[in-house]
């Protein structure tokens, strides 16, 4: 169940009803290849009344909104571009198999699991469902541990997951309405709301003992952090004594989740400064301007920076926003 993103800022629908009826089942299969869902098995009228309504945003998110028949999206899609996906049911009834096991999907039902692990969704009857594919390099620093080889449900226990879920909802909503406007502040509201959820379904976090307790105070840590990007003052240093541990400990802390602290500072500072570069909202502002809110005390070596986790240069992500909309 793996989607690979297509050009940015694509956004598309498709509705087999506009088709004759011949059509529809061929039709529908093109248009689930669009989306590099693995589609398998369909029903003999399975695209007989299906619709899509899908967008990629600039910063490589994927949502689509998919309604259909009996059938059934299985396996994994080669090349798929690593990342998380999530899945939720708004109408219909499903069944998730996951190797051997087997949980029956009802509306409201939130899955998620890494790209690249091979599932199936089986749809008996008509159905609606939100897919969303979340790029590795938009979450990865952000998790407690990764998600990989794992496809699970997403239990709706604390005010996160109830905000998720309330989330999707919207989204879903908006996609169906074909509502257009700025997606960073929903891609923000997504990650902020999904992490803290997935930490508390299963995570390390949810656990007892030394394991619960420092995947707990890593999450504490990074949130101290993340009121404090835009201080060019932040520091290891700085960060240690917010918590009251020492240096030493603080290192040794992020290691045990893969992760170094400047490295941390330094990955969710560009992710900042990319959703703004693409924001119209930040539109009036300079690159420069954008790279010293975020504690970049150099232009260049912002550029640089940048240029090595994303592969372009800032102003090329600003170009290309621009030119599919996102900022005018």
């Amino acid at each position: 169940m793996n989607q690979a993103a297509p050009a940015d800022g694509a956004a598309w629908s498709f509705n087999a009803a506009c088709l004759p009826l011949g059509e529809r089942a061929s039709a529908w299969a093109g248009a689930m290849r669009r989306l590099h869902l693995p589609f398998a098995e369909p029903a003999r009228d399975a695209g007989a009344e299906g619709t899509v309504t899908a967008v990629t945003t600039p910063m490589g998110f994927e949502y689509a909104l998919v309604s259909g028949g009996p059938q059934i999206i299985a396996g994994r899609t080669p090349g798929a571009i690593p990342g998380l996906w999530l899945g939720l049911l708004i109408e219909g009834c499903g069944r998730l198999e996951v190797g051997q096991e087997t949980v029956d999907l009802s509306p409201g039902m939130l899955i998620y699991g890494a790209t690249g692990v091979d599932a199936a969704l089986r749809f008996g009857g008509p159905f609606r469902q939100l897919f969303v594919r979340i790029p590795k390099v938009a979450i990865d620093t952000r998790l407690l541990a990764p998600v990989d080889e794992r496809v699970s449900i997403l239990e709706p226990e604390t005010l996160s997951s109830h905000a998720l879920l309330a989330l999707l909802h919207s989204l879903a909503g908006s996609l169906d309405a074909k509502h257009a406007g700025d997606h960073g502040p929903v891609e923000s509201a997504l990650i902020e709301l999904l992490v803290p959820a997935l930490a508390q379904s299963g995570g390390p976090a949810a656990q007892g003992g030394m394991a619960g307790q420092r995947a707990r105070q890593f999450e504490r840590v990074c949130r101290a952090i993340e009121t404090r990007l835009g201080d060019p003052d932040l520091s290891v240093r700085s960060v240690a004594a917010g918590e009251g541990v020492s240096v030493r400990y603080l290192q040794q802390l992020f290691s045990k989740f893969g992760q170094t602290v400047i490295g941390y500072i330094k990955a969710r500072r560009l992710e900042r400064a990319r959703a703004e570069l693409q924001s119209p909202l930040h539109a009036q502002l300079s690159i420069s301007e954008i790279c010293y809110r975020w504690g970049f005390s150099q232009s260049a070596h912002f550029s640089r920076a940048y240029r090595e986790r994303y592969g372009e240069a800032p102003r090329d992500t600003r170009n290309r926003a621009r030119a599919t909309g996102e900022v005018h």
